[in-house]
């Protein structure tokens, strides 16, 4: 039988708070006052919780092992104002100790040799948890370059899984630099990938974060497209082609894709209906443009980027993240522009040429 262990335990408007994980399961438990309130199965050395506290309001914890370190960092936030960051000793189960007879006792050795025993329960904690999270992963990818196989080509699937994981990349580096803790990449078959980690503080950081992806994304196609002019290899065309469109796929405005993340964060910081009416106006532009280029893919996700701005604005409004300031909202915008247009341009530069297999591009957008 699993045998739990408390991870942490605090005190808040005179409730108890506390959390319980099992780590041959990675069952997780939340409980207040004794009373579970959340229940999910995590492997990682981080996890964040959302419930309801009576009489109090919406509660978000969050927390982080350093298991080398045996501590455990934990914050508090009650609708979304942090009341709590703390850190405390990382408790974890030791193998029971024996009782010794009466007569034996004076030979035993000291009390120091416990910690040893500790050491060694989160030395097998710690592997416990990298092992089942990496073969997770490992187990995603290899279902990806599987499926995609299947769909295409072994050598054209490992070059798109290639420009996959490049462009999550992209987002993980940009977390890191923001200093926000990161839980890696997943590879998801007919989705592509997601990277975690712990969410934005500033409407900058989530413009920073989301179009970091598109940009390694970018270097990705450039390098396969300069591949392709000067070899005129069929394949790098093709691996270039296929990266712009995946690319500017996830720059369209709708959330949770990376355009829709930087459009929220735009028209949010400017926090009055200028900017909602801004927003109107600039996607006004692009329908007309797309329109007449003969992009009506485009045009489709433009209607429903408008509509989910418009939906969620209150709800944007009272959000308590730090805005962006005006020069940052013109930089945004100007910077999002540039990498859709120099994707689109890549994307008709190559199916211009002739390319078998690069109209495919065209015939999306066109769709």
């Amino acid at each position: 039988m699993q045998k739990s262990m408390q991870l942490l335990s605090f005190d808040y408007a005179d409730r108890q708070i506390r959390v319980e994980l099992t780590p041959g399961t990675g069952e997780e438990v939340v409980l207040v006052d004794a009373t579970p309130v959340v229940n999910t199965r995590n492997f990682g050395p981080q996890n964040e919780y959302r419930f309801n506290l009576d009489g109090v309001g919406e509660a978000r914890l969050a927390y982080r092992m350093d298991v080398a370190a045996a501590l455990v960092t934990y914050e508090f936030w009650v609708d979304e104002l942090q009341v709590l960051h703390a850190t405390a000793p990382l408790v974890l189960p030791v193998v029971d100790e024996q009782v010794a007879p009466a007569d034996s006792i004076a030979t035993q050795e000291p009390a120091h040799t416990k910690p040893a025993t500790s050491w060694l329960s989160i030395g097998l904690i710690a592997f416990k948890l990298l092992k089942a999270v990496q073969v997770f992963k490992v187990a995603l990818l290899a279902a990806s370059v599987a499926v995609y196989s299947v769909m295409f080509t072994l050598e054209f699937a490992l070059a798109l899984i290639g420009v996959l994981v490049f462009h999550e990349y992209g987002h993980l580096r940009a977390m890191k630099k923001c200093g926000l803790p990161t839980k890696g990449m997943y590879l998801i078959p007919f989705v592509g990938g997601i990277a975690v980690g712990d969410m934005p503080k500033t409407r900058w950081q989530d413009v920073y974060i989301s179009m970091m992806g598109p940009v390694f994304g970018l270097i990705m196609t450039v390098v396969f497209y300069i591949v392709y002019l000067v070899t005129d290899s069929h394949f790098a065309g093709l691996v270039a082609s296929t990266s712009a469109l995946l690319n500017l796929f996830n720059l369209i405005p709708v959330y949770p894709l990376d355009g829709g993340r930087v459009v929220k964060a735009l028209v949010f910081s400017g926090r009055n209906y200028l900017a909602l009416v801004a927003l109107l106006a600039i996607s006004a532009v692009c329908f007309v443009l797309a329109w007449k280029l003969g992009f009506y893919f485009i045009t489709f996700f433009i209607v429903l980027g408008v509509i989910d701005i418009v939906t969620g604005w209150k709800v944007g409004l009272a959000e308590d993240i730090t805005p962006l300031k005006s020069y940052g909202i013109w930089f945004s915008v100007l910077w999002y522009l540039a990498v859709v247009a120099v994707f689109l341009g890549m994307i008709i530069l190559i199916a211009q040429d002739g390319l078998p297999g690069s109209e495919i591009a065209i015939k999306v957008l066109a769709s």
